[in-house]
């Protein structure tokens, strides 16, 4: 909740434009929305729950008309600066690894020539608008967000999300990791890679070419090394890693041709069938072992994973399109970045959040799905009290009482004030059991209260 409230603040303050209490209506209905795994807008009509309300600011949920509205309506100059006042800071603790990559909304419009790029997943080139998110590595949190028609490219934007994350960064050496997409464009890549603090690692390109050079590396530049296997009691993993470097360019044009580039192979061997090629290129870092940035680079599965909960369980590819719905020039409508912006934001937030709360539970819980969340935790009963300066939530969970008995306490020490709700103390409580601690139970009239 502390989260919500500190939501609800900022739209006040950025947003204020839509009218008086219309801003955090329009945040908290977007964050609990990717929380609980609300598919689209259209699915507010049916839902008549007083607690979701109250989660989301008013007596009664927001019907999907004024809840699109209200999407469509912020300004665009409050939504960046809520987007700035919003990211999550870069802390020592999570070191300065960054991962960068570009999230891809699909658009079946006929009507609007939008410009088109690469869809991973579908395999082929059509009409898309991309989210581009840095992923702090460390602290597996999404750090800000841009987004634009589908023709940009991955280095391009790259080099514009670090220009502010190295202020944040606060004179300490980035790490940026890189998919091949940022490797399209050679000159962008370089002037990406080059600065004096920064190590990037870049995904090779699969090109014929490239995998020819690779496969006449001498056999004494291979090294054997054994990996666990994919699950318990599997025979490991054998790969080959060799080290290289690469001219980049073509080499149809030897002026365009620029210095060798540090290059890491590795060659899976395959039980059955081909062998599968990778290579990293690497900027800026000389002396790690090659193994080791290997694994480096390996860590951007997390970024990968969080797309995948965005996309699944956050619901971000229902958002509303930046494209000109209204443009009478159906060839060229323009690219409105508001509703877009916010609403993939605050998805991020929500992602962002729900991780943090798995570092609050067991080890058992720490970074697990979104679904297995809603499953344990949000998918309870609970009754509702409201009282003069309280609100007293009722829970029944069903199993993990000891646990709940915890979570409860922490809450309750220091109570949340909900400044929506005429400032009224959250109290959260459990029914009478037969544990040893006591509870509260309004409808029994007890008295203690963890506060």
């Amino acid at each position: 909740m502390p989260v919500v409230v500190r939501l609800h603040r900022l739209a006040e303050r950025y947003l204020g434009r839509l009218g008086r209490g219309k801003p955090t209506r329009l945040v908290l209905s977007l964050f609990f929305k990717a929380v609980l795994g609300i598919q689209r807008v259209f699915h507010f009509e049916t839902i008549n729950d007083l607690g979701f309300a109250i989660l989301t600011g008013g007596k009664r949920v927001l019907s999907r008309s004024v809840l699109g509205g209200l999407v469509r309506a912020a300004p665009v100059n409050g939504v960046r600066r809520f987007v700035r006042a919003t990211e999550p800071p870069m802390r020592a603790a999570d070191g300065t690894t960054v991962s960068i990559d570009e999230h891809v909304i699909a658009r079946f419009t006929r009507k609007f020539a939008i410009r088109k790029g690469f869809h991973t997943i579908r395999n082929k080139h059509m009409k898309v608008e991309k989210l581009f998110y840095p992923f702090s590595v460390g602290g597996r949190k999404l750090l800000s967000l841009i987004v634009t028609r589908g023709n940009a490219g991955l280095a391009t934007l790259s080099q514009k999300l670090l220009a502010p994350l190295r202020r944040r960064a606060r004179g300490r050496e980035l790490r940026v990791i890189l998919d091949a997409g940022a490797a399209q464009n050679y000159q962008d890549l370089l002037a990406l890679a080059q600065h004096p603090r920064q190590v990037t690692l870049v995904r090779a390109p699969r090109k014929p070419a490239y995998r020819d050079r690779w496969a006449k590396l001498p056999a004494s530049a291979w090294e054997r090394m054994e990996e666990p296997g994919p699950f318990k009691h599997a025979l490991p993993k054998i790969i080959h890693v060799a080290e290289t470097r690469m001219p980049l360019g073509s080499n149809k044009d030897p002026q365009a041709r620029h210095a060798d580039v540090r290059t890491i192979v590795v060659r899976e061997q395959a039980r059955r069938g081909k062998e599968r090629w990778h290579a990293i290129w690497v900027f800026g870092d000389e002396t790690s072992a090659a193994f080791d940035l290997v694994r480096e680079f390996r860590t951007r599965q997390h970024h990968e994973q969080t797309y995948r909960i965005l996309l699944h369980d956050a619901f971000v590819d229902t958002a509303p399109s930046g494209y000109n719905k209204k443009s009478r020039n159906v060839r060229r409508p323009g690219f409105k970045q508001n509703a877009l912006t916010l609403y993939a934001w605050i998805a991020a937030l929500a992602a962002n959040a729900l991780d943090a709360f798995t570092r609050k539970l067991p080890a058992s819980f720490l970074h697990a799905h979104p679904r297995t969340l809603r499953r344990w935790f949000f998918n309870v009963d609970a009754d509702l009290f409201l009282g003069n300066d309280t609100l007293i939530v009722m829970l029944h969970p069903r199993r993990l009482q000891s646990l709940w008995l915890q979570l409860v306490q922490t809450a309750n020490r220091h109570p949340v004030r909900i400044p929506w709700l005429e400032n009224r103390r959250l109290i959260l409580a459990l029914p009478n059991s037969n544990l040893s601690e006591g509870t509260i139970d309004p409808r029994l009239g007890a008295s203690r209260v963890w506060c």
